[in-house]
Parts: structure tokens; sequence; C-alpha cells
């Protein structure tokens, strides 16, 4: 490959990176208030909601209810890629992913902030949260095995994937309510690509650049439940070192 080919291609690479993971909001599934949901610097979803005037203290359980696939947006035979043939039972089965993650997240929270139930309560000290995912677009398994290849062949399938604007996302909705009263106490809506990697071997599964995101989002629900209102909580990361 010669230099001026190469140096289009790390442009095109640079320009990759500097998009990261941040995507643009999906559109309203319905499960979260849309007149409620606005953006909130403090916290890097797309878009959150808080009730003022909540005793947060006085809460010291959770209750993480099933994930809901039935607010899923349309998705394209090209976003399903090589899984179209099986594409609503890998939902299903990414949704109970999803629950798991979050659960182990709050339970191995060093902090044990919230104690996890079981099953659902009345329990005037605990919060339920409940999660629709309402998109997921699985890898290109075949584009990513070809990234694996020689390094100037590498460089060229990024580009063509950046190009064709391919890469695996998620995107969900939130609530989180009192578990006693029903009342609602916060809302989250948010979308995320996949993170970068030199060499990205999540990318040679379906959805394990979608797992990968979905940790993040576990790790995320989180710091929201335990931090003040108006408290920073940090972006994921854009670029992971790690190839899993």
């Amino acid at each position: 490959m010669g230099k001026f080919n190469r140096q289009i291609l790390a442009g095109a690479l640079l320009t990759l990176a500097l998009v990261g993971c941040r995507a643009s909001p999906a559109p309203s599934a319905g499960f979260a208030d849309s007149n409620l949901l606005k953006h909130d610097p403090a916290v890097p979803l797309n878009k959150f909601w808080r009730r003022s005037n909540v005793d947060w203290k006085s809460y010291n359980k959770i209750y993480v209810a099933e994930v809901s696939t039935s607010y899923m947006l349309k998705v394209s035979a090209w976003e399903k890629g090589e899984c179209i043939g099986k594409y609503d039972r890998d939902i299903r089965e990414v949704a109970v992913y999803q629950r798991t993650s979050i659960i182990k997240a709050f339970r191995n929270d060093p902090h044990h902030r919230f104690q996890v139930l079981d099953h659902p309560t009345q329990d005037p000290h605990a919060l339920v949260l409940e999660v629709a995912l309402v998109q997921v677009v699985p890898s290109k398994v075949l584009l990513n095995l070809a990234e694996q290849a020689p390094y100037y062949v590498g460089e060229g399938i990024q580009v063509v994937r950046f190009l064709v604007d391919d890469k695996s996302c998620a995107a969900y909705e939130a609530r989180i309510r009192d578990a006693r009263t029903g009342k609602m106490l916060v809302l989250a809506a948010d979308r995320e690509d996949e993170q970068l990697a030199i060499v990205d071997l999540r990318g040679l599964s379906w959805y394990g650049d979608v797992r990968g995101i979905m940790n993040e989002w576990s790790k995320q629900f989180v710091e929201i439940a335990e931090n003040e209102p108006g408290q920073k909580v940090e972006e994921s990361p854009t670029y992971r070192v790690l190839p899993w």
C-alpha cells in the first residue's frame, strides 16, 4: 500500500476514533415518558430525568425487573446482519444478559449501597428498576473477521466499516420507581455504539460488543442510584485496550 493511501486510511481512522462510542439518541419508544426526559450534563446518557425533593437515603434495597423487549424499534436487515434468521430469539437472550449484568453490578458494588432483592416487593425502602431494550444492532462478524487479517487489510476494513456506518450498538429506556407507592423517581434513555479497539475480539461474535455496552450501562445504573442529584457520573471510555 502506497504512502498516500496509508495517509488517507490513517486520517479516516483518526476520524473514527474521534467519533467515539456516543451515539445519537434513539427515537422515543414510549417506555419512559419523553415529555420529562432531557439532557443532563451530570449524567452520561442521551436523556435523563430525576424527581426532585426525594429522600434518596431512605432507600437501601433494589429489585431489578425482567428486561422488556416489547418496545423494540424497527431494525433493518442490514443492521441484523448474519443473525437475521434468529434475531427475535437472540434479543430475548440479550435481555436476560442485561438484567443479569445489572444485578451483578449492584451485588459487586464495593459500597454495598443497595441490597438486591430476588422478588418483587412493596417494601417502602426499596426501588424498582425497569429497563426496556429498544434497539440492538449486532456485530457484522464477516467484516470483523477480515479486520483481523494482515495490518494493511485491517486498516482498509476499519475504514469500510466506518464509511458504511457498520457499528454494533444498543439502546434502552429505563424507569426507577418507589416499590411501595409506584411513584416514578427516575427516567433514562441512552444509545451507545461499540467501544473502539485495535483488535476487537468482541466483534467476532454477534453480540460481544452489545454485551460490552450493557456492562457499561450496568456500572452507570449503580452510580446513578448511589449518587446525589447533580453529582457527576463519568462517561464510559470510548476506547479500550483489551480486545475482549
